[in-house]
């Protein structure tokens, strides 16, 4: 009895959260095989909700594929909402924070199971992703109308793209404290900008963290995709236990340490294929989530209704020989080729089966051939024509990929023994000295094409010295600018293009090129100056204009002017942002790593800017 009676206890004191995320529901919804496949595995998501006994729903974003979702697709969601999350069972969650800043657009401003007038049984807490985010008049998401009606609870919503002010739903079941930050989708550019720019604040509970477990849901380029078209993961706070990853389809939920910061980072995928890419082909998941004080523990549960989909990528250079495809008609055995590769893949699609009910059995196929010569390639429509109900993407299920090969004539080796000549010489203390001084050295081996040497030493020099981040672009784009004008002057043959280029090399030199950009630019900023001095100017006759109009109205209304004057004066505006390491306990396994200590970590600090001026 005395085990019974605490594992009872134990369950007491769980916070059960079912994961899901980028649902991408109306999907394909015209299309006769496809179109019920999100709704599908959403139902079953819900499904697993209610057999699970789940204390709450954690959705990261994308919950519709589109902006402003279909009649049919807003009516699925609500009737599928109301099917699973109404009901008479108590909601065991106490929420400890002021509700009104957590919940934009609620009727009540507060979590949907305390409205007396509906019965929720398993709660819905979504942020919105960059498929249903705020968008025309008004500046309202899908979620602002589900959230009005009372199905979900709408959080993480923001404001204000200048800056980012996070605060965390603050619950409680129990001894176990959890406080959840929600990030919807933002420009993955705009939003690196902000926390670099220390724009962020993030409320954290008012009690030591150590007591709370962090939970943070975002929707972002997880993967980087260039410097500023992905959120890095080191610019979350290190006081965070997990992160709920969104927007990212292929499904990596199992819980990925972050060695930096020393959080986890779950990414659950998509519940539904909304491409033909080798990541969606990946075993959908959801997770369920258990919360015990600051332990975890995330159970992925596979999708038994979703889509069979089988990817393949296939190097036609491998197969040259196999295939004799220096021979003959290389575009019929290729042909041939995709056809018995093909067969392979739907048969393999069998295997993905799970015997549910309402699966679909029709699978998605996608072969890549990449090539590298075009005679391989054949009508890919017609292609799939020939597999007709077998499968359930007819015209697209071959995609040709060139692949690129390179050359050892493509690689510019550095000269080291240049290098070495140049590095030695007395008195060069500057980088772009160096760089013009090397492409002296190596000019007969024309390393360059375009450009003058001068003018990679002016662009090294005035990022280095002037601190200019645009020189390069500037530059480069001026020299294409002019090149471009020679050649269209001139008209050269294809085989004479070079040629002309270095004729435009020798008529124009470095200095001559960098003047005139430079004169372009102060062109620019006067034309700029004057602009702004024309409208300032405007701005003080009208101002002149509305204070003659002001004295004319006695001094009673001087002295309400001058009180308004003076009201409006502001104290300095703090900006508090958290931007270092914080302790906190670590997020373990829950039933079989309780004993595991966490790393322990630096204090928290902050950075705090004075916007007074």
């Amino acid at each position: 009895m005395a085990g019974a009676d605490a594992a009872e206890k134990d369950v007491d004191n769980i916070i059960r959260i079912l994961v899901a995320t980028d649902n991408h529901l109306g999907y394909a919804e015209k299309d006769a095989v496809r179109g019920e496949d999100s709704f599908t595995s959403f139902e079953e998501i819900l499904e697993l909700a209610v057999s699970e006994d789940v204390d709450m729903i954690l959705l990261g974003g994308d919950l519709f594929h589109d902006s402003v979702p279909s009649q049919n697709a807003m009516y699925r969601c609500i009737e599928l909402l109301r099917r699973y999350t109404f009901g008479d069972k108590p909601v065991p969650l106490e929420i400890l924070s002021d509700q009104s800043l957590c919940f934009y657009n609620a009727v009540n401003q507060s979590v949907n199971y305390e409205d007396p007038n509906l019965n929720i049984s398993i709660p819905v807490f979504s942020i919105h992703g960059n498929h249903d985010d705020p968008s025309g008049f008004g500046r309202l998401s899908s979620l602002d109308l589900l959230s009005t009606t009372g199905l979900i609870n709408y959080f993480g919503r923001w404001t204000d793209l200048t800056k980012v002010d996070i605060s965390p739903i603050l619950i409680r079941k129990g001894e176990t404290k959890l406080s959840l930050y929600g990030l919807s989708h933002i420009h993955d550019a705009r939003l690196v900008r902000i926390f670099k720019d220390f724009q962020v604040t993030i409320n954290c509970p008012n009690e030591s963290e150590e007591d709370w477990f962090h939970l943070m849901v975002v929707h972002q380029n997880r993967a980087d995709r260039g410097p500023k078209n992905y959120l890095p993961e080191d610019l979350l706070p290190a006081f965070l236990n997990l992160v709920i990853w969104g927007h990212e389809h292929d499904c990596r939920i199992e819980p990925e340490v972050n060695a930096v910061r020393d959080f986890y980072v779950s990414q659950p995928g998509s519940s539904v294929a909304t491409s033909l890419a080798k990541g969606e082909s990946i075993k959908k998941h959801v997770g369920l989530l258990e919360i015990y004080k600051t332990k975890f523990n995330l159970k992925p549960i596979p999708l038994q209704t979703v889509r069979p989909f089988i990817f393949e990528s296939i190097d036609l250079e491998d197969y040259v020989d196999k295939l004799n495809l220096k021979e003959g008609d290389a575009s019929i055995k290729v042909y041939n080729f995709a056809i018995k590769r093909v067969e392979a893949m739907i048969e393999q699609a069998k295997s993905l089966l799970t015997g549910h009910p309402k699966q679909p059995t029709i699978p998605l196929i996608r072969l890549r051939l990449r090539y590298t010569d075009e005679t391989y390639m054949f009508n890919t429509i017609r292609f799939g024509q020939i597999f007709g109900t077998r499968v359930a993407n007819v015209a697209d299920v071959v995609k040709f990929e060139k692949l690129i090969k390179r050359t050892k004539s493509d690689k510019v080796n550095i000269d080291k023994d240049a290098m070495q000549r140049v590095m030695e010489v007395d008195n060069t203390a500057r980088v772009e000295e160096l760089v013009d001084r090397y492409f002296e050295e190596v000019k007969d081996k024309n390393p360059l094409k375009l450009l003058h040497s001068k003018a990679l030493a002016e662009v090294t020099y005035r990022m280095v010295e002037r601190s200019d981040n645009n020189a390069a672009d500037q530059i480069f784009k001026f020299y294409n600018e002019k090149a471009v004008e020679h050649l269209m002057d001139t008209m050269p043959s294809i085989e004479n293009i070079n040629d002309e280029i270095e004729n435009f090399r020798q008529h124009y030199k470095a200095d001559d090129l960098l003047k005139m950009l430079d004169d372009s630019s102060v062109k620019t900023e006067v034309k700029s100056s004057l602009t702004s001095i024309k409208t300032a100017n405007n701005e003080a006759n009208r101002s002149d204009a509305q204070a003659t109009s002001t004295a004319r109205s006695g001094r009673g209304a001087s002295r309400g002017a001058g009180n308004r004057a003076a009201s409006t004066r502001a104290k300095a505006k703090l900006d508090v942002s958290i931007n270092s390491k914080n302790s906190s306990n670590g997020p373990q396994g829950l039933l079989d790593a309780c004993n595991r200590g966490r790393r322990t970590k630096a204090k928290i600090t902050y950075v705090v800017s004075d916007d007074s001026d």
